[in-house]
């Protein structure tokens, strides 16, 4: 039942196209405010809850197209709050550009908590949270577990094919393998005190190929097929997948990584993500419809990586 009901959202969602760091920047003088970009319960709900888990959505989503039938009914179920950030242009722009924005979603998400939290990823969105406790110094402080599910650590092939003719947008640059963007987001030092933990599929069609490209060192590193052989995930479906998200849970209410061998003996014969809206699942399609027309739109392009900011060098 497992590989059916994963399987039938994998038809739902397969539209899919296919040294010590300098401190950053709080923000850009004269830019946005960045916090508006932050949504939260009332700090009265943030505190009474188990954990604060702040969710960020990846490259042409929105929160609820990625969460609201996933991640954030799930998370409830468990007695956790969560807050959401809206990344600027969907996500579909310079990844140094959005990492700010996440930057001010776990300062605000802590402050209203009155402690630290937790943040949950996918793609895109689950390596922004790494590179910013990694190059805001004091950020660290208000984050205890960063999981990434399918996480473009080591950078993507896909990346590389995109940006092959020459030209291709500053994020396709920024996230191929070899990109300066990709080897500053590894060579910086995880702080100590945040636990990593990524969660990739073998069957990853957008950040590949795996396990490589979503290695992390320092993170604990979780295939979903060495937990369970018969998992059928990819890149979208991993949203739904049960055994993903009692990794992810077990990283939340545990000190330290998630460690599979803590999950309950039942994981693999679930069919979906506990308290999900299957139902509600093809809202995430408008992602998929808008990561593949963003990618590809020539207005976008430019002919090399953007340099990286000064704070990464």
């Amino acid at each position: 039942m497992h590989r059916l009901a994963l399987a039938a959202l994998t038809l739902v969602l397969g539209l899919t196209v296919g040294l010590a760091p300098q401190p950053a920047p709080a923000s850009a003088p004269g830019g946005p405010d960045l916090r508006a970009a932050t949504s939260c319960p009332p700090r009265a709900e943030l505190r009474a809850a188990r954990g604060v888990v702040l969710l960020v959505a990846g490259t042409g989503s929105t929160p609820d197209e990625t969460w609201s039938w996933s991640y954030e009914p799930a998370l409830r179920a468990d007695g956790f709050a969560t807050c959401t950030v809206e990344l600027p242009d969907h996500a579909l722009g310079s990844f140094t550009e959005a990492a700010p924005y996440v930057v001010a979603a776990i300062r605000t998400a802590a402050r209203r908590a009155g402690g630290p939290i937790a943040v949950v990823g996918h793609s895109q969105g689950g390596a922004l949270p790494v590179w910013a406790v990694k190059y805001w110094p004091g950020l660290a402080g208000r984050v205890t577990d960063v999981v990434s599910l399918a996480g473009p650590f080591g950078g993507t092939a896909l990346g590389n094919e995109l940006c092959a003719p020459g030209r291709c947008a500053p994020l396709a640059w920024q996230l191929r393998q070899g990109a300066n963007t990709v080897a500053a987001l590894r060579a910086a030092p995880l702080p100590a005190g945040v636990a990593v933990t990524s969660i990739a599929s073998r069957y990853d069609e957008i950040v590949r190929p795996q396990p490589a490209a979503s290695q992390l060192d320092g993170a604990t590193n979780i295939l979903l097929q060495d937990v369970c052989a018969p998992d059928p995930s990819e890149h979208g479906v991993i949203l739904g997948d049960p055994v993903a998200y009692a990794l992810a849970l077990d990283a939340l209410t545990h000190r330290g990584p998630a460690d599979p061998a803590r999950l309950p003996a039942d994981t693999c014969s679930q069919t979906f993500i506990p308290h999900g809206d299957l139902a509600g699942s093809p809202v995430f399609l408008q992602a998929v419809a808008r990561f593949a027309t963003g990618l590809a739109d020539p207005t976008r392009w430019v002919d090399q990586e953007p340099p990286l900011p000064a704070y990464a060098r």
